[in-house]
């Protein structure tokens, strides 16, 4: 890991850290892949941070600017020696994404230097509650595991263009899956009104764009996976295996769909 990636990630470590120890983050639940990357030593980087959001993310997007305002800046350029900006933004038009607050980082003297980190307040489907995990003395809420697998599953079925970060992801997690998962997804499938005949779209969609999918996975593993990961990766078959990895759970679960009589 570079320098740069290592002082991206410290970053995101300390913003972590103060929402989890202040009253500002309190309903917030650390999801996405730098939940797996901190609290379950995921071989996958975030650029971003995100957080399930249940309710009035307007107010929690403006509880966060003022808390980083107050905290967060001060503490980077003490610590860092880096300057700092906030500003809210709507974020992209993804699905399950409500606000987004911007966070830059930056040394005044140095060219280059600035370090841009989306905090992304969203909505992932969640039937279990809320799990308190810690990680250095610091307690953080989040989504249970198998919740957080499942979304993974959602985000491919919602997504106009699929996110190949997420085929990374349930490929790492997949074992997290519960044995009633396929009951569990069709039930959140049921609630966002996403048709069953969607996994079928996104096999189709997967395996005419198979090229492309193993393309960009390539370029994860080389950007954003460190060495021992990808090298372990690669050892097991690399990109190929990841995609078909991913394509076989979703085969699974249209089977189990088929069998229920959900076509």
């Amino acid at each position: 890991m570079n320098e740069r990636s290592l002082i991206v990630e410290s970053l995101q470590q300390l913003i972590a850290r103060t929402i989890a120890t202040n009253a500002s983050g309190e309903g917030l639940l650390l999801v996405g892949g730098f939940r797996y990357r901190w609290l379950d030593n995921s071989m996958r980087m975030s650029m971003d941070i995100d957080y399930h959001c249940s309710k009035n993310p307007d107010q929690k997007q403006t509880d966060l600017v003022q808390l980083f305002e107050r905290r967060l800046i001060p503490d980077v350029k003490r610590n860092f020696g880096y300057d700092g900006s906030v500003s809210r933004a709507s974020g992209p038009e993804e699905p399950g994404l409500f606000k987004t607050v911007e966070l830059a980082f930056f040394r005044m003297d140095e060219p280059f230097s600035r370090i841009e980190i989306p905090i992304d307040l969203v909505s992932i489907a969640c039937l279990d509650r809320p799990e308190a995990r810690t990680k250095s003395g610091t307690v953080y809420l989040t989504a249970s595991d198998a919740d957080m697998a499942e979304s993974k599953i959602l985000s491919l079925l919602l997504r106009l263009h699929i996110a190949q970060r997420d085929l990374l992801d349930l490929y790492l997690f997949k074992s997290a899956l519960p044995p009633d998962s396929a009951s569990r997804v069709r039930r959140k499938m049921n609630d966002l009104r996403i048709a069953p005949g969607e996994i079928d779209r996104l096999l189709e969609s997967m395996g005419k764009n198979r090229s492309a999918h193993l393309k960009a996975l390539r370029m994860i593993l080389d950007t954003l996976v460190g060495e021992g990961g990808r090298k372990a990766i690669e050892t097991a078959g690399g990109e190929n295996s990841v995609f078909d990895a991913v394509l076989s759970v979703l085969r699974e679960y249209r089977t189990k769909s088929v069998k229920k009589g959900k076509q």
